[in-house]
């Protein structure tokens, strides 16, 4: 479930206006560190998130880690919000945005690694986009699917890191369908920021609510 896990994240196409692009990666560099770099990830989920003996909290904070560690999380944030707004927003609307969105991702899809049942990510091929940027193209192998998945992450390199900026399963990205949603509630609201993370609020206790009851409903199986 690496796809679901990591779409949790959300996705960027394009960077964010005003911020100051990194010095890229050698272009030579770029295919196969981006390919490593995905594979890793995929070995370091499963290693981490499968194991169904610790705690929803530990999950969570498990979760936590992976997602700061390899995905761009806050230029993802930010672009879903949109430029316009997170320019007009304050110190302090920023700061509860970004902490509200990690939450939500984290308690969304933190619990779900744990129907993991041996799925497995191949690397098909990388695609380079510029000198700092790769598409790698995956395919998720799933036991007890019907067929496999198809899983497009584009990511981003400097000289000493390297970011997951989009996820493309089946050719939809997630980002974009988040910024869409997101989008429609300030549109709905006179783009009213504080009426978003109101909005959040409420899919976060959403969410906890839903991991509540997976986690009883998980612990009355033998």
């Amino acid at each position: 479930m690496i796809a679901r896990h990591l779409i949790a994240a959300g996705a960027v196409i394009l960077l964010l206006v005003g911020i100051v692009p990194p010095k890229p990666a050698s272009a030579d560099e770029i295919a196969p560190r981006a390919e490593a770099f995905i594979t890793r990830l995929a070995d370091d989920a499963i290693s981490k998130l499968t194991d169904n003996k610790v705690s929803a909290d530990e999950q969570e904070t498990r979760f936590r880690e992976i997602m700061r560690e390899y995905v761009a999380f806050q230029t993802i944030a930010r672009w879903v919000l949109g430029g316009r707004y997170w320019r007009a927003a304050n110190d302090a609307q920023r700061e509860r945005y970004l902490s509200l969105f990690e939450q939500l991702m984290v308690a969304t899809y933190a619990h779900r690694f744990q129907n993991y049942s041996g799925e497995t990510l191949e690397v098909d091929s990388v695609q380079k986009i510029d000198d700092a940027q790769a598409l790698v193209r995956t395919t998720l192998m799933r036991p007890n699917a019907d067929k496999p998945l198809r899983v497009d992450w584009r990511v981003r390199a400097t000289e000493d890191k390297i970011k997951v900026i989009d996820i493309m399963v089946e050719g939809l990205s997630m980002a974009q369908t988040q910024r869409s949603e997101f989008s429609s509630v300030l549109r709905a609201n006179g783009g009213d920021v504080d009426a978003l993370m109101a909005d959040l609020e409420t899919r976060l206790q959403a969410a906890r609510k839903e991991r509540i009851a997976i986690n009883q409903e998980a612990a009355k199986k033998p």
